[in-house]
């Protein structure tokens, strides 16, 4: 009987115990209505941003035709810096939102045509800068993957109520940028914007990724196969979905599958001279007639 009563008394105590950390636990969220709401929501999450493009020295290797391109030397721990600040940089903005705010809102009227799409697409405004003007503009942010991409396909796109919009996505895909991915993702990716576009009636031109055998920043890959299969189901796509494709990697690719040298110094992106046979064609798919967008069904 003794035993049992020990027993007993331990299990009452130790109820108590937990019912008082229960209560220790809840008073804060019961007090919670009381306090002033404090969340990660913020009228201005761009507040002190980075916005800054890519550096002036690193463009000119990329861009001067005939450039040596090398990137400088890195010990371990500015490699390790520079990892943590990246992470820091997607943890706050993984999608880069912040990049074109403040150049979206200061717009005074709606673009003709947004190019939308990775650092192909970002260092073509430093390319060829005559290809955005009249009412051209450049949305493309280096380093980005497709899903990037679409998470600010509305702000960048969508909600500039442009006529055109070009998508180039899908090396980074394969470089991995944002971790472990699939193809089906990708395809996912490019059908929902242009899905997006189309519900908006925006017309679409999608155009081929640009031939590389190797990736500098992640140089354990063996990209060409892939950047082929992708482009070839980007050909496909586009037929079925009747938008515009503008075969870029066919004009710079050699017969090996290597970027063109003349045309790039990286054997990623292109240079000068690259960006100016792209905006060639850019230009003619963009000034050829459209057809009249389909009217909005009427409602009953």
């Amino acid at each position: 009987m003794v035993e049992t009563s020990h027993r007993h008394g331990r299990r009452l105590a130790s109820a108590r115990a937990a019912a008082l950390v229960s209560i220790a636990l809840a008073a804060p969220v019961l007090a919670a209505p009381r306090a002033a709401s404090f969340t990660a929501m913020s009228a201005n999450p761009c507040a002190g941003a980075s916005t800054a493009g890519p550096g002036a020295a690193f463009m000119r290797m990329i861009l001067r035709p005939g450039a040596h391109f090398r990137l400088p030397p890195q010990t371990a721990r500015q490699k390790a810096r520079a990892a943590h600040a990246a992470a820091r940089s997607r943890a706050r903005d993984w999608a880069d939102l912040c990049r074109y705010q403040a150049a979206n809102e200061a717009l005074e009227h709606h673009p003709r045509v947004v190019f939308m799409g990775d650092s192909i697409t970002d260092f073509w405004q430093y390319g060829d800068p005559s290809m955005f003007t009249h009412g051209v503009i450049d949305r493309g942010i280096s380093g980005q993957t497709s899903a990037q991409m679409l998470v600010r396909f509305w702000p960048d796109v969508i909600a500039l109520h442009p006529k055109v919009v070009q998508i180039i996505a899908g090396t980074n895909d394969i470089a991995g940028n944002t971790g472990p991915t699939s193809e089906r993702y990708y395809k996912d990716d490019i059908e929902a914007m242009v899905t997006l576009a189309k519900a908006h009636h925006i017309h679409v031109i999608l155009g081929t990724m640009p031939p590389a055998v190797r990736f500098w920043w992640a140089s354990r890959y063996r990209p060409a196969a892939e950047i082929r299969r992708l482009n070839a189901w980007l050909r496909r796509y586009a037929r079925e979905q009747h938008v515009r494709l503008v075969d870029y990697y066919a004009h710079l690719v050699t017969p090996q599958g290597t970027f063109r040298r003349s045309l790039s110094n990286d054997g990623v992106h292109p240079n000068r001279n690259g960006y100016k046979l792209m905006s060639a064609l850019a230009r003619k798919a963009i000034d050829t007639p459209w057809p009249r967008p389909p009217a909005r069904a009427a409602r009953r």
